[in-house]
């Protein structure tokens, strides 16, 4: 049984198309997580900083100043 060459020469061409196409997905999916990842920890950093500049001492500051 031959192929026919044009054939042959569509399938390659399908082949390498669909390849390209997924290493493109691949890239993209890559480069999406990590944006996650960045805009994950940026947000949480603006979180732990927004609690941290809201959250009252523990001890008043007269006592701290008595004991040292």
């Amino acid at each position: 049984m031959c192929e026919d060459p044009q054939l042959n020469k569509i399938r390659h061409r399908r082949l390498r198309y669909a390849e390209r196409k997924l290493r493109e997905a691949q890239l993209r999916l890559a480069r999406t997580e990590r944006s996650i990842i960045h805009w994950s920890r940026k947000l949480a950093d603006l979180k732990y900083e927004r609690t941290c500049a809201v959250q009252p001492s523990l001890w008043p500051q007269e006592k701290t100043k008595e004991e040292d």
